[in-house]
């Protein structure tokens, strides 16, 4: 079933695994914007909060601008009206089920179009041939099946290829290495297969395992400590169940592998009781799993352990599907695992 207008606003909020205090405030425009009732917005948070951990999130980047870039896109009234009558009647060339038009009608009405949408399908008012739609409407485009069979209009601008070792390979024919805004110190590099390396030059000293999808180490530390300084520019704590007046240190993350586990460490400042290196352990086989907290510790560092150790399991779980949609995939995973400085995964195709 196709998401409503509001669960699309709330997959955006959530989309970098956190709902920061601006993205709460936006999410109050939106259901301002939406007309809807604190009882129909609890009813859609509730029933799509219940579902969040079923589904895998598809996007990971900072997820406030994301929703503010919606929600401006869709101030436009005029202009979504006319895309949308357009889209109505392109749906008609491609093809427009039973399922589709219930769902996407639906969708339509959410954001006051459903009379625009309707007038285009049923060709009640002159529409636009459509090639291309605005970006507030994509939820819509991807509803009625759009986004194979209308072309966008954007010119599509060649990524230039520096010179470099691989830090990330993905061996897929439709992979495509592109520019990451998220993570701009990592570059495409000249490979006979997608590629990134780090733009300072930086030699790997393993040779890459064969396999569907592979990153260095270095990599994931990165990755992870951009997650906890997207958490701390939003005024949250840089991990989960931290106690008040601990502060962690992003930079200070350290990576280390032994065997089949991976621990990370991270320096966390005390205050008056100095600083400290924490840490945490996941076995990857197959999949990751936390290692248990050693004994004997006080349900303080427990929460910070616990706290250090998802941090881990989250960073394992986002990036393949982050690097993956930068190449242009759409991809699910399978069989995780390290091979020297190396994680690994093969597509579940």
């Amino acid at each position: 079933m196709a998401p409503t207008p509001f669960e699309h606003g709330l997959a955006l909020a959530w989309s970098d695994g956190a709902l920061s205090r601006n993205g709460a405030l936006m999410l109050e425009s939106l259901q301002v914007q939406l007309g809807l009732s604190d009882k129909e917005r609890a009813y859609q948070e509730q029933k799509w909060l219940s579902e969040i951990s079923k589904n895998k999130r598809r996007s990971f980047g900072d997820g406030d601008q994301i929703l503010r870039e919606w929600l401006e896109g869709l101030s436009d009234k005029e202009n979504l009206g006319e895309s949308a009558r357009s889209m109505g009647r392109a749906a008609l060339d491609v093809g427009l089920s039973k399922t589709a038009w219930s769902e996407s009608i639906l969708f339509a009405e959410g954001l006051g179009l459903g009379e625009e949408l309707a007038s285009g399908v049923w060709l009640e008012k002159d529409a636009e041939p459509l090639d291309s739609w605005p970006a507030a409407l994509d939820p819509l485009a991807i509803i009625l099946g759009l986004v194979m069979s209308v072309p966008k209009s954007t010119e599509q601008i060649e990524t230039e290829l520096s010179e470099g070792d691989a830090f990330v390979i993905i061996n897929h024919d439709e992979a495509k290495a592109s520019r990451l805004t998220w993570m701009p110190e990592l570059t495409p590099v000249k490979h006979e297969k997608c590629a990134w390396g780090w733009k300072d030059g930086d030699n790997v000293t393993t040779q890459a395992p064969d396999k569907d999808f592979v990153f260095c180490n270095s990599i994931l530390l990165a990755w992870v400590r951009r997650l906890i300084s997207m958490r701390k520019r939003r005024g949250e704590k840089g991990l989960d169940e931290l106690p008040d007046g601990f502060e962690i240190m992003p930079s200070s993350g350290k990576l280390e592998r032994d065997g089949k586990n991976l621990t990370l460490s991270l320096i966390v400042d005390l205050g008056e009781g100095g600083l400290v290196r924490p840490f945490a352990t996941v076995n990857v086989d197959g999949s990751a799993k936390v290692n248990p907290a050693p004994e004997g510790l006080g349900e303080n560092w427990i929460k910070i352990h616990d706290g250090i150790a998802n941090l881990l399991l989250n960073a394992l779980e986002t990036l393949p599907y982050q690097l993956s949609q930068a190449a242009g995939l759409e991809a699910e995973f399978k069989n995780l695992s390290i091979e020297e400085g190396w994680i690994t995964l093969e597509f579940d195709e």
